[in-house]
């Protein structure tokens, strides 16, 4: 059975937030900056501190996230990439809770590498969103029962592009808000998150863009949204989608935003940073024009930005000022699309090609950054971010979703 109609099924209840410290519930964690206070092994393979491994029904792009002890990640195949899944697992022994399956009902076609699965779900710590390539968004409960569906290419017939969506959904206060940019038909919206239904409607320009949104949201003043295309980035409302601020410029169309402490971090020009106000308008702090990140975004931790390039060249600077502190190569033989993730001093990254690397960063410690342990998954495609919760870290391939720890 194809699901062709907009709303399935819906639920009338508030939506309070249930998320906790040690959850990671949307694309690069809290804030997207990709970074957590977790103890993780500074070495790894395919057997050492692996607390499990789980064979995954089909490929994907997407990141894991972590609600709840539970790791959900989205997975999709069958002929031409119409076979939806999503899968949760119990983030402690490694067992399958329960998988949830659909047809997609728009437009499947994506690069052989990516698949339909390429956006990372997101939750509010009550309810699990899902968002596919094919503009499906569906809304589970932690148990798995479907609330509602929407088929938003039921809307947007022309919603696509040559090599398929990534752009990952983001919920926040009753919410959910999805991005679909691309040479056909382009829009933002925000849906109530309680039952799909549309709260607000914006075009976007005809652009292919694989940026996500990001909500923020300071204190005493509404949360908004963050929203790139390749020549200026918005600020929205998040309950009306009125715009309250924007700035027009050369933006990157794959890198998102990230935001923490009050500053927010934009590819805009190269890098500009902001300070957010209570009433959503945003002062200039600094721009560097070298800051230019690639396929991954820029990972935020404490008073340092890092970015990392398509050559596997990584590069950190100070966050207060943007001047470029340190440089090192890190992956060689392979291209990286995964946005890496910092936890206590280190970082994580995984490359397409199945090598993994540890990095000690420069810092209080140590002088220079350091490669400390590399190791090489045999037959393995890394596309998708890990997570981060408790002392653990989540990633998948295309076969199957792992956890590293002690």
């Amino acid at each position: 059975m194809k699901f062709y109609t907009t709303v399935i099924a819906m639920s009338l209840v508030a939506i309070p937030a249930f998320l906790s410290a040690d959850d990671w519930a949307q694309f690069r964690g809290a804030g997207g900056v990709s970074s957590a206070s977790a103890n993780l092994p500074t070495s790894f393979t395919a057997e050492k501190n692996i607390a499990w491994k789980l064979p995954l029904p089909a490929k994907g792009a997407s990141s894991p996230i972590v609600v709840g002890g539970k790791v959900v990640v989205t997975c999709s195949g069958g002929e031409g990439q119409d076979e939806l899944y999503t899968v949760c697992v119990d983030a402690e022994t490694g067992e399958k809770l329960w998988t949830q399956r659909f047809w997609a009902t728009g437009r499947c076609f994506v690069h052989p590498l990516s698949a339909n699965a390429a956006p990372t779900p997101t939750s509010d710590g009550k309810f699990i969103y899902v968002f596919y390539s094919s503009n499906d968004l569906a809304c589970l409960d932690l148990d798995g029962n479907l609330v509602w569906y929407r088929g938003l290419a039921v809307d947007f017939p022309k919603a696509g592009n040559d090599v398929g969506m990534a752009s990952s959904p983001a919920v926040k206060n009753g919410v959910v808000v999805v991005q679909v940019e691309c040479q056909g038909d382009s829009f933002a919206m925000g849906l109530d998150a309680r039952n799909g239904t549309t709260m607000w409607t914006q075009k976007r320009s005809k652009d292919a863009v694989w940026t996500s949104p990001l909500i923020i949201e300071e204190k005493d003043s509404p949360a908004m949204v963050v929203l790139q295309t390749k020549k200026n980035f918005e600020v929205l409302d998040l309950k009306s989608g009125e715009v309250v601020f924007r700035v027009d410029g050369e933006v990157s169309s794959i890198s998102s935003p990230a935001v923490t402490g009050g500053r927010l971090f934009v590819p805009v020009n190269g890098t500009t940073a902001y300070s957010v106000s209570s009433n959503g308008q945003l002062t200039e702090e600094w721009n560097s024009p070298s800051i230019r990140p690639s396929s991954m975004s820029t990972v935020v931790n404490g008073d340092q930005l890092f970015t990392l390039n398509r050559s596997g060249v990584l590069t950190s600077y100070n966050a207060n000022d943007g001047t470029e502190l340190e440089k090192i190569r890190v992956i060689k033989g392979s291209s990286a699309w995964a946005t890496p993730v910092v936890a206590n001093g280190y970082m994580y990254l995984f490359a397409q090609g199945g090598q993994s690397y540890v990095v000690a960063l420069s810092g209080p410690e140590r002088q220079k950054s350091k490669v400390v342990h590399s190791f090489l998954f045999q037959d393995e495609v890394f596309l998708g971010s890990p997570a981060i919760s408790g002392n653990a870290m989540f990633v998948r391939s295309d076969q199957f979703l792992w956890k590293i720890a002690n």
